[in-house]
């Protein structure tokens, strides 16, 4: 049932545009005259583009640029991937290390100078201030 209804919906939508047309052709207007205007003129620039595009061009284009963001994606996940593993990894030696030599990590000692410390000692606010004024 659903068929016939289509089929008999498809032919009495082509039987109203063939009244339309010779009912136009015969007064000699257009109905909906700027609507379809526009509308030609959007079909006869899409036809145009149809009929000037290198279709094989933008066809290997597309494929191309597909192919390097997939790959991109993969190799950014699989970096992903791989710190977080590296991460665990790391941990867990600390973990370890820190188990088997009784609870000290390699590392600045406490209360030992860092290499920014000494540099920050020798810095005066005198000779930023000097230096942005330009004497």
């Amino acid at each position: 049932m659903t068929h016939l209804i289509s089929i008999l919906l498809a032919c009495l939508l082509f039987f109203g545009f063939l009244l339309l047309t010779l009912y136009e052709s015969r007064r000699g207007t257009r109905f909906f005259a700027g609507y379809r205007y526009k509308l030609d003129m959007k079909i006869a620039r899409a036809q145009f583009l149809i009929d000037h595009i290198d279709w094989g061009a933008f066809t290997a284009h597309v494929t191309r640029t597909s192919l390097q963001t997939v790959a991109h994606d993969i190799t950014h996940g699989t970096l992903l991937f791989v710190r977080s593993v590296e991460r665990f990894l790391t941990r867990a030696v600390r973990a370890l290390r820190t188990r088997r030599d009784g609870g000290a990590l390699d590392g600045p000692k406490a209360g030992a100078p860092t290499i920014v410390e000494p540099a920050a000692r020798r810095l005066r606010v005198g000779d930023i201030i000097r230096r942005t004024k330009g004497e």
